[in-house]
């Protein structure tokens, strides 16, 4: 009659094989969860991209309109110095 230990020891390629196979599964799901992450992550920035690129596109009329010709001629005859 085997002993439990001879019995146990028999067993363990199995016990390798499963611990593996649970190692890699683990490891999958976190690659995934990982990868829709990222990707809410990249919407986000996308986004605030877009709103950055219109504020910037303000700005810069913004920016043409207060030195253009007309406005620094009228600001000069104002006397006025930022």
């Amino acid at each position: 009659m085997p002993s439990r230990f001879a019995s146990s020891m028999a067993n363990l390629p199995l016990y390798a094989v499963v611990l593996i196979a649970l190692g890699i599964a683990f490891f999958r799901v976190h690659l995934r969860v990982k990868t829709t992450l990222v990707g809410y992550e990249i919407g986000r920035l996308k986004a605030n991209e877009g709103r950055l690129l219109a504020e910037k596109s303000e700005l810069s009329v913004e920016l043409a309109r207060l030195t253009g010709k007309d406005a620094l001629q009228a600001r000069e005859s104002s006397g006025e110095t930022n």
